[in-house]
């Protein structure tokens, strides 16, 4: 079984068939998702999600391009919801780079924030990482002693940098990206690592894996995204499977499914 570390099956586009998809997914060998909140209101609806849903678990935080919204009110929320069991992780949290007229110092503060936070409640992290790679690494080590593992989320980056996150006690998170066509420094990374550092998600709705490439993703194409890490790692599917299931209920403990 596969458990799809992030997705936002929180997003409207869900609306009209979410709970088929969620009642799908024992045949869709899924064992659970985590369900990502990125800001004030995407917390509460992936915290409705995990409530209701046995097989559904969150991670909630706020997006690096949210920085601004994130406050004392959003941080008291925060901190009445991260011991609630059914919270897996800080998330989606980071720093992205990519968007013209971005505030650095307030996207590090806010990351930094938000890391001391989930040490409080011992919970690992969910980060977002995009055109600051160098920056992410700098503030995990400036923070090094409040860091309890966690996902670097659609992981894009070198071998080398890959390596840099695993030395400070992460997993790397691959999605649809790895079967792409033009994926590879994704698929070089992919040789380079351990299989016991490999998370699998989707970032659904985005980033579907080839052959639904453009459609709208979802949580059972993780088994699309093994089979092609099975082919770039060359290793038996059913061994692939179960050594990520065991990375991922070690990453996330209060995963119980």
């Amino acid at each position: 079984m596969i458990i799809d570390t992030h997705c936002h099956l929180n997003d409207e586009i869900f609306d009209n068939d979410r709970e088929i998809i969620i009642k799908r997914f024992e045949e869709d060998n899924i064992q659970s998702a985590f369900v990502v909140g990125t800001n004030l209101e995407t917390c509460k609806s992936a915290m409705e999600l995990a409530t209701k849903y046995q097989n559904l678990y969150a991670i909630v935080g706020m997006y690096p391009e949210y920085a601004n919204e994130y406050d004392d009110e959003f941080e008291k929320y925060l901190e009445s919801i991260l011991s609630n069991p059914k919270v897996v992780a800080v998330g989606e949290i980071g720093l992205d780079f990519h968007t013209e007229g971005f505030n650095q110092q307030q996207q590090e503060e806010i990351f930094a924030r938000q890391i001391k936070l989930a040490h409080k409640f011992g919970l690992p992290l969910s980060i977002h990482t995009r055109e600051a790679f160098d920056r992410t690494l700098a503030v995990l080590k400036e923070n090094k002693q409040y860091l309890h593992g966690g996902s670097i989320h659609c992981f894009s980056g070198s071998p080398e940098i890959a390596k840099e996150f695993i030395k400070l006690g992460f997993k790397l998170g691959f999605g649809g990206v790895c079967t792409f066509k033009n994926a590879k420094k994704t698929v070089d990374t992919l040789k380079a690592i351990d299989v016991k550092d490999i998370l699998l998600e989707t970032d659904a709705p985005y980033l579907a894996p080839v052959p639904h490439r453009g459609e709208r993703n979802e949580p059972k194409y993780t088994n699309l995204v093994l089979d092609k890490i099975a082919e770039i790692k060359e290793i038996d599917k059913t061994v692939l499977e179960q050594s990520i299931l065991n990375n991922t209920k070690t990453t996330f403990e209060r995963c119980k499914m």
